[in-house]
């Protein structure tokens, strides 16, 4: 596949058929990955921040810097529902539980809610005070969910405790989950393996690591020193797990797993996202100025067109 562009492109999604691209830039588009076109471009509110399909593909939620969540038409863009829950403020990711009726997502005010995705009605919600949700992960079969927890300062005179993982099972219960036991100063990003056992993190403030921890037991795996830059941390597996992309100064670098040794590089200015396709045959590098759509099957070193 011939690199293609796509704009800027903050945040990117692939749907789980992998025939459909959203990117977030200032508004929202939709693309066609096979006929490389843009379907739709919309407003669907305030600053969008980031994306996600449904498991069947037919909606997009989207979910803005102030928290607002709204679910789109995929073929259309017309806004489907509207979750008005304009005081939430700024928080995670979401994600789509399996079954597609629920919407998974969190504040940065610690807390952590599931809605019905036809409605936006509240059907479980946890508090962590003193936390801010930064991330939510779910396996493949929905069983299990990662969440994790950032840390808040409480005192002036010391720093923030390490920020921690606690995993969840489906349907989620108050009170209802272990914690890892391994901790991490300042996170930064995440990303859940496809199997489901391992957990990649940037974290560091700085210097930054990249770390690869086991969910069975929470041990480190394996670490590596990496450069990111000012326009994210973003970090993805391969749809094989054997490779992780991340994000850095400049330039996305991809490291082998289980070894954590570099393979290769793509230079792209202002990087901020990345996402491989469930079918291991497409990967999309998202960007502040230009992103990309690309074969998974990239050179030991590529240089995109100018």
């Amino acid at each position: 596949m011939k690199p293609w562009k796509i704009g800027t492109s903050y945040a990117v999604a692939i749907s789980p058929d992998g025939q459909r691209l959203s990117t977030v830039g200032r508004d929202v588009s939709m693309w066609d990955l096979r006929t490389r076109s843009k379907i739709w471009r919309a407003s669907p509110l305030a600053d969008p921040a980031c994306t996600v399909f449904s498991p069947d593909g037919s909606t997009l939620a989207v979910k803005g810097s102030s928290g607002h969540i709204i679910v789109a038409d995929v073929k259309s863009g017309r806004r489907l529902v509207d979750f008005n829950n304009m005081t939430d403020g700024e928080g995670s990711n979401l994600r789509y539980s399996t079954c597609g009726e629920y919407i998974v997502d969190a504040t940065w005010n610690g807390r952590l809610m599931v809605r019905t995705a036809k409605s936006g009605c509240t059907e479980f919600a946890q508090d962590f005070p003193d936390e801010m949700i930064q991330s939510i992960h779910r396996s493949a079969d929905g069983k299990m969910w990662v969440i994790v927890h950032a840390c808040k300062a409480i005192s002036d005179d010391a720093p923030p405790a390490p920020d921690y993982f606690s995993l969840w099972s489906w349907p989620f219960r108050s009170g209802e989950f272990r914690v890892l036991p391994e901790r991490v100063a300042f996170s930064r990003t995440s990303s859940l393996s496809p199997d489901g056992s391992l957990l990649a993190v940037v974290h560091g403030a700085p210097p930054e690591n990249l770390s690869v921890f086991q969910l069975s037991d929470g041990a480190c795996e394996e670490t590596v020193a990496i450069q990111s830059g000012g326009t994210g941390h973003a970090i993805g597996w391969s749809a094989d797990g054997q490779l992780i992309g991340s994000v850095q100064d400049n330039v996305v670098v991809f490291y082998a797993w289980p070894s954590l040794a570099k393979c290769h590089e793509i230079e792209l200015a202002c990087p901020s996202d990345l996402a491989y396709s469930l079918r291991g045959d497409v990967l999309v590098l998202g960007s502040w100025e230009e992103g990309w759509v690309m074969s998974q099957k990239a050179p030991d070193a590529m240089n995109l067109p100018r």
